[in-house]
């Protein structure tokens, strides 16, 4: 890749794993990356990228303290954004139309060259207030989209299930059972695949057909071909095994939160 600029950047994401991993892909771009500093929540990016005055930004969307938005909206300085997530399909979308880069967890050393590739060829265009302005439609947006209660029918009746008192959902042919972590279960019309998009970070893709509540994670085991046992903090203490392509997923479920 030829260019004489050197980006000085910084790395916010609350997932150590999540960090170390795009530090080591990072590494053939040095020519073009230099890594100064890096954060683990919105407070501390906040403050790095005032101390700092990086040239660039690699900004994990979903942190505690401030979110990645939140964090853009509050500082001074204005660095060249590379957003990171795991989830919200239609903010990627929108921020991919506006030149300003993204990449889906779990990044992969493909889409970090395109990603670079694209960093070099923008160069210095960076309109803060198109991102600001950006920022808060999608954010109005994004909370309008996830989803907290879920509906299901019972006979002649409707009930709405809290999600924070799902364990897990299980797809079952053609339908998605929803197991509460009081042992009830019950049947959905949404698929795995539309829940997955709605959900927020707190429930993570163990396998094609288990996507589990990380809050009731309460053990991790071996198992065997690179898959793992999961054992849920419900009533039924269920036993859940992960797919052999669920790596970073399941890594994801061993970090501090």
């Amino acid at each position: 890749m030829n260019t004489t600029t050197k980006y000085r950047t910084i790395i916010a994401d609350d997932e150590q794993l999540a960090r170390e991993r795009l530090k080591k892909l990072l590494l053939p771009f040095s020519e073009t990356i230099e890594i100064i500093g890096e954060a683990k929540n919105g407070v501390e990016c906040k403050a790095v990228i005032d101390s700092l005055k990086p040239d660039l930004i690699f900004l994990d969307i979903q942190m505690p303290g401030l979110n990645g938005f939140e964090v853009l909206q509050q500082i001074e300085h204005s660095p060249l954004v590379i957003f990171c997530t795991a989830h919200d399909e239609f903010a990627l979308k929108a921020f991919e139309t506006h030149s300003v880069d993204y990449l889906v967890k779990p990044v992969s050393e493909e889409r970090i060259e395109q990603s670079i590739e694209k960093l070099v060829f923008l160069h210095q265009r960076n309109d803060r207030q198109q991102l600001l302005d950006l920022i808060e439609e999608v954010t109005a947006l994004s909370s309008k989209n996830e989803i907290t209660t879920i509906p299901v029918k019972l006979g002649d009746r409707m009930l709405i299930l809290n999600i924070e008192d799902i364990s897990y959902f299980q797809a079952e042919e053609k339908y998605v059972t929803i197991h509460a972590i009081n042992g009830k279960r019950y049947v959905t019309d949404y698929s795995l695949k539309d829940l997955d998009e709605k959900l927020d970070s707190s429930f993570v893709r163990i396998q094609r057909a288990l996507l589990v509540n990380r809050s009731f994670v309460k053990e991790v085991a071996k198992h065997s071909n690179s898959r793992v046992k999961i054992r849920m903090n419900d009533i039924n203490q269920s036993l859940l095994v992960s797919g052999r392509n669920y790596a970073d997923e399941i890594k994801s479920l061993m970090v501090l939160k």
